[in-house]
Formats: C-alpha cells, structure tokens, sequence
C-alpha cells in the first residue's frame, strides 16, 4: 500500500469518528425558508454549522469517490429527489392556495346570484312595471319599422319631469335615432281634450302625406299611444274643422281606443340584437285562447315566445286574475336567459291585454328568479317594450 492510501485511509477514518449532524426540520419547512430568503436583498446567512463546512471541504479535497461510495451521479439524483420533494411541497401549497382561491370565488359567484335573484332592477326585463309608473312619466308610443312595415308599442321614460306632459314628452322622442319611421307629423296633428276624451287629429296639406304613406299604420299607431291615458275615441277633421277623406278608407270614420286589444304576445326581431315583445295582428276570444294562438306565429317574421315543447293553459280565472299552469316544468334558469324572459313577458302582456292586473304560475321553477317571485301572483306589466335613453 502506498503511502498516500495510508494516510487516505487514517483521514477516512478520523472522519467516520465525526459526530453525524441531520436537519430535523421538514421539506416544507426548508422550502418555505428558501422561498423567503430569495425575497430578501441583503445576503442570505449561512445557517450549516462550521464542523460539518470543514468536513465537506476535506471530503471534496481528498476521498469524494471513496467517502460516499457512490457514483456522482448517484450523489446529484439523490439531490435531485430532495428538490422534487421541496418543489412538490410548494406545489402542494400551490395547489391548496389555488383550491382555496376558487372556493371563495364559488363562494363569491353563490352570493352573486342569490343578490341578483332579489334585484329589483332585473337586467333581462324589457317591460315597464308599476314601480317605474310612479317615479316617471310614463309614454307608450306606436314606431312603424321600415323592414316588414309592422308597428311595434315602445315605452319611454320622463327621468326629469315626472307628471309633466306626456304628449311633449313623446314628441321629444327622436324615433330616426332608434331605426324607426319618424312619427313627429302624427303628433303634432294631434290635438287632446281630456275632459271629452277624445283626440282630434287635423289632417292637413302639410302633414297630408305622412298619413297617406302610413294609411294603415297610423290607427294601431293612436291605439297604441292613448290606450293608457283614458282617450276613447280620435276624430279626423281637416284645417276647417270639417271631415277629411284619405286613399282607400274614404271619409275618415271616428276611432275607437280599445282598453284592452284582447290578443296574444309574439316577439319581433328587428335586428338581432333588437327584439320586441308585439301584440298579435287578430283578436283571441279569451285569454286561454291566445294562449293557443300564440303557439303558431302568423306569419313569417313573428316568432313564438312559447316554446313548442312546452304548452300554457288556464286553470282558473276570474276578472282580474288568472292561474297558467305548463304542461311540463319550465326551468327558468336553464337554457337561453332572454327567451326565458319572453316567454314570461309575453304571458303576462297578453293577460294584461284580456284586463288581469295579476298571474299565477304553476309548474314553474325556480320560485324566484330575477326579480320575479313565483310562489305568489305576479303582477302584469305597464306596458312593454322600454327603451332606456
């Protein structure tokens, strides 16, 4: 044996008379510790004790290879574990910060809902309600659309002057602004006698081709404008006072306002993002039979609001209530949120339309949803269609 092995092997031994030094901390624990001090500026402290340095230095100098009695290799694997274990610690931590995270935003979306459920100001609704009566003024106002010619009720809001005048307010209304056929001629032809009510319209050479160009439009126009404001009946006289005659209908016979128009609701597309709730273009004999009708659109441009796999029927009725029952559970808050609302909207305008003030609805679910409550009667609308400006 040479000399050199001899003393390697008395070091080897002196060595192996150290005393062992372990870390008793955890995994996680070192890796917590690694993970702050690399947030720290200053230099980070050496924490292993001073003997176990001066060992390490003499082992890499004189018998690495034979000290561990492994290969290199060997050595770093065993390294590498030890830093899969810490990595996997922190992914461990990690992932209980993440599920902990997505807890409380599940937590977060629940009180959300729950919140939404009681709104008042519903963000799906498009009719007007009662509560909207008594802070605004109220104006509902009949716009011809240029596309199919067909005259859709909208509703406005005075936010300004509640209980002013509502004519003024409606000529205020800029219907070009919204894609609808200007109707200014039509009410500044208009004049009001509330006491009598009654309208007169004076149909005049300056204004003469507005009514000519809408001559089938204009008396749902007026039904649509004075239902709500306790006018029964439009004259038509010309600038004297005198009857006036007009295309095809002749000397212009006075029009009746119906209170009630006793038809069923359908929706129009105007364009897609643009839908209206209107009033059928044929008179139901009740309300159970609008119901039926409002099953199959009348033509090609009206779409249902009932769903064909769902059918609405009375149960009961009375003068102003009535009770709809669906032959299979509607699920309100399943499938297309907008369609849903329609189909709720429509139901209520069309029983407004036969004079109920109030609708139960059965087989219906959930019990509250946006700002309805299904476990009571549900009051009809004011009228539909509102446009927010």
């Amino acid at each position: 044996m040479h000399q050199s092995d001899r003393e390697d092997e008395k070091v080897i031994q002196l060595l192996k008379q150290l005393p062992t030094v372990k870390d008793t901390r955890s995994m996680d624990e070192i890796y917590r510790n690694i993970k702050l001090g690399m947030h720290k500026k200053q230099k980070k402290p050496i924490f292993v004790p001073a003997l176990t340095s001066i060992a390490g230095l003499l082992i890499f100098l004189l018998v690495f290879p034979v000290i561990f009695q492994k290969s290199p290799i060997d050595f770093f694997s065993s390294n590498s574990k030890v830093k899969e274990s810490a990595d996997s610690g922190g992914m461990m931590e990690s992932n209980s910060a993440n599920m902990q995270r997505d807890m409380n935003h599940e937590d977060e979306k629940i009180t959300m809902y729950s919140e939404e459920a009681y709104d008042e100001n519903s963000t799906l609704k498009t009719a007007v309600y009662d509560k909207d009566v008594k802070e605004y003024e109220v104006s509902t106002i009949g716009v011809v659309v240029d596309k199919d010619v067909v005259v859709i009720p909208i509703t406005v809001l005075d936010k300004e002057n509640p209980n002013g005048d509502w004519l003024k307010e409606a000529k205020a209304f800029n219907a070009s602004d919204y894609g609808f056929r200007d109707f200014s001629p039509l009410l500044d032809a208009m004049d009001l006698n509330v006491e009598a009510k009654e309208a007169r319209v004076i149909i005049s050479p300056e204004n003469r081709s507005f009514f000519v160009e809408n001559e089938k439009q204009f008396p749902i126009m007026l039904q649509y404008l004075l239902q709500s404001h306790n006018i029964d009946v439009v004259k038509f006289v010309n600038e004297n006072g005198e009857p006036v005659e007009l295309g095809e209908y002749g000397t212009l016979q006075d029009h009746n306002i119906l209170k009630n128009l006793e038809r069923g609701y359908f929706m129009y597309p105007v364009a897609e993002h643009s839908q209206y709730l209107v009033p059928a273009d044929l008179d139901s004999k009740s309300i159970g039979d609008a119901l039926t009708y409002m099953k199959t659109p009348p033509n090609s441009y009206y779409k249902s609001v009932i769903p064909d796999t769902v059918s609405a029927e009375v149960i009961k009725e009375n003068d102003s209530d009535v009770t709809i029952r669906f032959d299979k559970p509607v699920e309100l808050d399943q499938g297309d949120q907008l369609k849903n609302m329609q189909l709720i909207e429509g139901i209520l305008l069309t029983a407004k339309e036969f004079g109920k003030t109030e609708v139960q609805f059965e087989n219906i679910e959930p019990s509250h949803w946006e700002s309805f409550q299904f476990d009571q009667p549900v009051k009809v609308p004011y009228a539909p269609n509102l446009i927010k400006r």
